[in-house]
């Protein structure tokens, strides 16, 4: 028992004692201007875009480490990423020197959506040479608004050579709930397909009332693998009015998607606790359609004499990106001779030049394929079609370029 009891006491006496910690141990980040950060409930005007912060080096005893200086990186998390990567050139830099920087102004990006923190560290190299700082800070969260679907679709240059294949939000979780139209805008479901459905961003009468229109960018596909649903597993219809959706942002060989979403539509409320009704059974929700096809905005005419020119126009093929995921149409168009894009992917072509056109390298794709048209394709060739609509998908990859219409169905093919 007694040398137990030793043994005891001998390992209590075996403590390793190491140095305590010293140098800087994090940046201390103070928002100097605005001077309020904004709320869930108040968001910072589009207009704010500068950020003023002060910098302080800190050590182990939470003091000021004038020993400090270096040269400072800053990043924002927004949307579940940041950006730009750590990398890649910063938003900005900022040189602390003595432990201190004053009055450092940041200008963000206008891509730099819903709540934001800024990061900061004292990494050094890009590309394979990065090395990650040891020393960091990050901000208070500042409150922009969530992303409307124009921040979707809305390339950051209209002539840039990414312009048909990359947004700005790309791989960020987002979630839309508001129409950039206000009281009167709405989003409304403009087409469904076997996997997936597309909505658009429209501006109606008082209270939503159509007839609505719809403007550039105000388009997004938003991919479901499998049956479009709401919250309450319901099949998603055309005219189905939207509250919110939300997903991952990616572009998928040159057109934008939401993947891994929930979609959710009205909901039927108890008048008097003013919740969601529950489905005794499911324990879902209790939806409320509000499905009017008249909000459906009028499908863009293609102008065969614009549309494909180059992007350094300015008013070339970025028509076709202003108007990927909407509606479009084609008047007096000729349909081309069938080739082996309709064997492999059931795509006959059309050309916007009519009955004049070459079927060259300006032609439309169209895929009736599922769909309630059941006109053979290949008995339409030679002939003009007054009319057309579909809804736009390209497929770009480098400088290979399709453009393809996905008609509803039999009404929006005249023969």
């Amino acid at each position: 028992m007694k040398s137990l009891l030793y043994l005891a006491v001998l390992l209590a006496g075996c403590v390793e004692h190491k140095d305590g910690l010293t140098g800087t141990q994090s940046i201390e980040v103070a928002i100097v201007a605005p001077t309020s950060v904004g709320s869930v409930n108040v968001r910072l005007p589009d207009s704010q875009r500068d950020v003023t912060v002060d910098l302080t080096a800190k050590d182990a005893d939470g003091e000021v480490d004038t020993s400090f200086t270096a040269t400072i990186r800053v990043y924002a998390q927004f949307l579940g990423t940041l950006t730009p990567r750590l990398d890649q050139t910063p938003l900005a830099t900022i040189q602390m020197t003595n432990g201190v920087a004053n009055d450092a102004t940041i200008t963000l990006p206008d891509s730099v959506l819903g709540p934001t923190t800024l990061w900061f560290d004292n990494g050094t190299g890009f590309g394979p040479d990065y090395m990650h700082g040891l020393v960091t800070g990050t901000s208070p969260t500042l409150w922009f608004r969530d992303p409307y679907i124009t921040d979707l679709q809305r390339p950051r240059d209209e002539m840039a050579v990414d312009a048909l294949s990359l947004t700005p939000l790309t791989d960020k979780q987002i979630a839309v709930s508001d129409s950039r139209y206000g009281d009167d805008g709405r989003l409304v479901v403009t087409s469904v397909f076997a996997q997936g459905y597309t909505v658009s961003d429209v501006q109606c009468g008082p209270g939503g009332a159509p007839p609505c229109t719809a403007a550039a960018y105000d388009h997004v596909m938003v991919f479901t693998f499998s049956a479009a649903r709401d919250q309450s597993r319901r099949p998603l219809e055309v005219g189905d009015l939207v509250e919110r959706f939300n997903g991952g942002l990616s572009e998928f060989n040159g057109l934008t998607e939401v993947g891994f979403p929930r979609t959710f539509v009205p909901v039927k409320l108890d008048p008097d606790t003013g919740l969601p009704v529950l489905d005794p059974q499911t324990g879902l929700e209790v939806v409320a359609p509000d499905t009017n096809p008249a909000r459906l905005p009028a499908p863009v005419r293609v102008d065969p004499a614009t549309w494909f020119g180059p992007l350094s126009t300015g008013n070339g093929v970025i028509n076709f990106e202003r108007n990927e995921a909407g509606a479009i149409e084609i008047v007096n168009a000729k349909v081309c001779p069938i080739d082996d894009d309709y064997t492999t992917y059931k795509q006959w072509k059309l050309d916007p030049a009519g009955a004049s056109g070459s079927c060259g390298r300006d032609v439309i794709n169209v895929i009736t394929q599922g769909t309630d048209f059941s006109t053979d394709p290949t008995t339409l060739a030679g002939r003009v079609l007054p009319r057309v609509v579909g809804i736009l998908r390209p497929v770009n990859i480098g400088s290979f370029n399709v453009w393809i219409m996905y008609p509803r169905g039999a009404s929006d093919i005249q023969l």
